[in-house]
């Protein structure tokens, strides 16, 4: 091994988190098992902006993603729309109406607030009524003819949600957000960081990018998304990688159609 290679190993730790933690894994044998976080803020925020509008992304194609909740927290989904190179993020939350309260207590966010703007939609009483994600893609195509292509949904989706979408004619694929999901992280990290993607002013969002950790296998490297803390919520960062997930496996057969051009 060079010692040119592991300078340029180094200068690419430097620019990134979780690059620096499989550095020190790989290179210095220090065993990474604590969680490290994903993005830092400026990286967030070169991603934030003005509000977005489905209205500007008329005729499009793109991928979706779904991570639903396994109790009654919240369910994210995605939509990634690449338009003049860049790839602009529609992120939807639903919570349970009637735990909108208790949750604003819980997580100290500001749930109502995020209702009102849109972000997040109340859906059932005391389980997310898993309809509202499939009503919130169907609207994607009817209202606005923006097409997802493929929709990413993790493991633990209700079949039936699945078996609606797919009857309505979306094709879906299931992820297993895991060590295996490295590459699309890696990816997804530096489009990030090379200022290529937009998530508007998705508050919510943003709070989940910044609450995700990566945790990296001391022998390979590899990592897989977890929570910064029992705490917090990833959901939204999820979805989004199932939607990136879909988007790389299949690029080579629908890269074309997703550029938008």
């Amino acid at each position: 091994m060079s010692v040119d290679y592991l300078l340029e190993e180094i200068a690419v730790a430097e620019g990134s988190l979780s690059k620096k933690a499989e550095f020190l894994t790989k290179y210095c044998n220090i065993k990474q098992n604590s969680s490290q976080a994903w993005l830092t803020a400026q990286d967030v925020e070169k991603a934030s902006g003005p509000a977005m509008s489905l209205n500007d992304f008329r005729d499009s194609y793109c991928v979706g993603g779904i991570d639903l909740s396994r109790t009654t927290d919240l369910t994210a989904c995605t939509a990634i729309i690449e338009k003049d190179g860049r790839l602009y993020v529609f992120a939807q939350f639903f919570l349970p109406a009637e735990r909108i309260e208790e949750a604003t207590i819980k997580d100290g966010m500001p749930y109502s607030a995020y209702v009102q703007r849109g972000i997040l939609k109340p859906s059932g009483d005391n389980f997310v009524d898993y309809h509202d994600c499939f009503n919130w893609f169907k609207m994607l195509v009817e209202e606005y003819q923006i097409y997802p292509l493929k929709v990413g949904y993790d493991r633990y989706t209700a079949q039936y949600l699945v078996q609606d979408m797919r009857a309505y004619g979306f094709h879906m694929d299931d992820v297993w957000q895991g060590f295996n999901l490295t590459p699309v992280i890696r990816e997804t990290e530096g489009l990030i960081r090379d200022g290529a993607f937009s998530i508007g002013d998705n508050d919510l969002l943003k709070v989940h990018l910044l609450d995700t950790a990566m945790k990296t296998e001391p022998e390979s490297g590899r990592c897989k998304p977890i929570k910064m803390n029992a705490a917090a919520h990833i959901d939204g960062c999820a979805a989004l990688l199932d939607a990136m997930t879909v988007r790389q496996k299949y690029y080579s057969e629908i890269g074309e159609q997703l550029k938008n051009e």
